[in-house]
């Protein structure tokens, strides 16, 4: 295996660890750090929907993409 292609296999990895990180930080923070204000309004409780939504669709293309680029070894 050459250095250029090391590299470019390493390279490809980073935006599904960066996907499937946001989707964890996301979701850690819908559901520790927004329950208090999602319990006082319903405002804050469907925004504490669209953000364990969008962390949970986040975090399942991350790790799609990262046990696919697996595969293909």
């Amino acid at each position: 295996m050459s250095m250029q292609t090391t590299t470019a296999g390493g390279s490809a990895l980073v935006v599904p660890i960066v996907s499937l990180l946001v989707g964890v930080v996301l979701v850690v923070l819908g559901q520790f750090f927004l329950d208090k204000l999602a319990d006082q309004s319903d405002t804050w409780h469907w925004i504490q929907h669209g953000v364990l939504f969008v962390g949970g669709i986040s975090a399942g293309i991350g790790g799609t993409r990262l046990w696919t680029s697996g595969q293909r070894t």
